[in-house]
């Protein structure tokens, strides 16, 4: 692989597990430079990326405090860059490649290239405790239309062209926000057919109710905040271009808070965050959520 064709690595890390700092550990052995970016853990979780970080081609970027996703996730992306980088993969700390992710994720992306005006490249997204495949969001040209930020890759270009991660979103909605940036100026998002990332999202709890299989994601009653806000965010920028976002999220302004209200713990808070983050993002409140 030539110096223009390296392949680097961003994983943002906020309190990691033993089984977390494996997975970043099985990332770096699949690409020429891993940049890990900390939203402020603790001292101890510190003391061991610091070793992890001193080997050749890692780097470890500490904000000492939680910026929110995209901000950490912009750093590491502009690290990157300013390392000369052509492809640059983006990843939660809890999610684990599996063999030749990386390899075939370019290869995929470089053959799609000379079709298509691609920017991004999502893989195959395996639930590790169910084997379950997750669905893609499908768009008309028979690439991805809303994705996930962690297994992305990008490449260079995709940052020139359709710029850095939002930080007033914080958490959640980021990636949402980037891939219809990326449709709406005309690029396409590819779809691996070979590298396959396993992924889950949230900690999902299911319950029997009035005879019928409810399940909800159980996010924190923070996150419950940013994602009402940030849909009406998204609604508001993106629904006059793709109409289509517009029915399944106003369902979801109904559904979601009628099961964190039959399912989840602790409940209260979450709907109240929930509302709340509903209003802020009719009245146009971003950034980091006050208590």
């Amino acid at each position: 692989m030539g110096n223009v064709e390296r392949a680097s690595a961003v994983v943002v890390t906020f309190h990691p597990s033993a089984q977390d700092l494996q997975n970043i550990a099985a990332i770096r052995a699949q690409v020429d430079l891993l940049i890990v970016v900390d939203n402020g853990s603790s001292a101890e979780d510190l003391t061991r990326m610091r070793l992890s970080s001193q080997a050749p081609g890692s780097v470890l970027i500490e904000n000492g405090e939680n910026l929110g996703v995209a901000a950490a996730l912009n750093l590491g992306v502009q690290e990157a860059l300013k390392q000369g980088y052509q492809w640059i993969a983006l990843f939660d700390q809890d999610s684990a490649v599996t063999d030749g992710f990386i390899a075939s994720m370019i290869e995929e992306f470089q053959s799609c290239r000379t079709r298509k005006p691609i920017m991004q490249m999502i893989p195959r997204y395996r639930d590790p405790k169910t084997g379950l495949e997750g669905s893609v969001s499908e768009f008309g040209d028979g690439g991805a239309f809303l994705t996930i930020t962690s297994g992305s890759l990008f490449s260079r270009e995709a940052f020139a062209e359709c710029g850095l991660f939002r930080e007033d979103l914080f958490v959640y909605g980021v990636d949402d926000d980037y891939s219809l940036r990326i449709r709406r100026k005309g690029f396409f998002i590819g779809v691996s057919q070979n590298a396959v990332l396993l992924h889950q999202s949230g900690h999902p709890t299911s319950r029997r109710v009035f005879g019928k299989t409810l399940t909800t994601k159980n996010y924190r009653p923070e996150s419950r905040y940013y994602y009402a806000r940030n849909k009406v965010w998204i609604l508001r920028t993106y629904a006059g271009v793709f109409p289509r976002l517009l029915i399944p999220t106003l369902r979801e302004f109904v559904t979601i808070p009628l099961k964190i209200a039959l399912i989840e713990e602790a409940p209260g808070r979450k709907i109240k965050l929930f509302m709340r983050g509903l209003l802020d993002g009719v009245a146009g409140r971003m950034g980091r959520l006050s208590q």
